[in-house]
């Protein structure tokens, strides 16, 4: 069976303590401010890796499906997305389908440093986060990215102990849980 590959990236998420010290760290090494992106991220059921309609609250979104290790530090994605020019009604007809398994609301400040998306989070519930996804190139091995990630992390100060493993669903699910 022929197998197409599909994109990847490295990813680290963690814990932001100080929001305007990281966003200085971010805009300096990028040289810019950054971008404000809304986002509604709908999850949904499947059987293996992840299904998601991310709504950028404009009219437009992008279905997403991921598979990656719940693991902290650099973690290697795979992903493939599809634009939608009308996410509630893919809302609605994936919600039937499929069931929802929770939502995130999250605005994000997009920094583009190298090869690198970095993600200033403000997510509805959980607080303040980073994250970096290294968009690989098609030569480069996950070492080489999980190496962009460590030292883009170590500029940045962001420290080990504050690495998230899972998804931000993840995270809401667990505190819907325990609380």
């Amino acid at each position: 069976m022929l197998s197409i590959a599909m994109p990847s990236n490295v990813e680290i998420k963690a814990k932001v303590s100080d929001l305007e010290e990281f966003a200085r760290k971010a805009a300096q090494l990028s040289q810019s401010e950054g971008t404000i992106i809304r986002q509604h991220d709908t999850f949904f059921n499947c059987s293996q890796g992840r299904l998601k309609l991310r709504d950028f609250m404009n009219g437009s979104g992008q279905l997403i499906f991921y598979e990656r290790p719940d693991t902290d530090g650099p973690k290697l994605s795979r992903y493939s997305i599809s634009p939608t020019s009308d996410p509630p009604s893919l809302k609605a007809v994936l919600s039937d389908a499929l069931g929802v398994k929770g939502e995130v609301r999250k605005e994000r400040r997009l920094f583009l440093i190298g090869q690198t998306r970095v993600h200033l989070d403000t997510v509805e519930g959980l607080g303040h986060f980073m994250e970096l996804e290294v968009v690989m190139r098609p030569e480069q091995s996950v070492n080489e990215g999980q190496q962009v990630a460590v030292d883009l992390m170590e500029q940045l100060g962001v420290s080990e102990e504050n690495l998230v493993t899972g998804a931000y669903m993840d995270l809401i699910l667990k505190g819907h849980t325990e609380a």
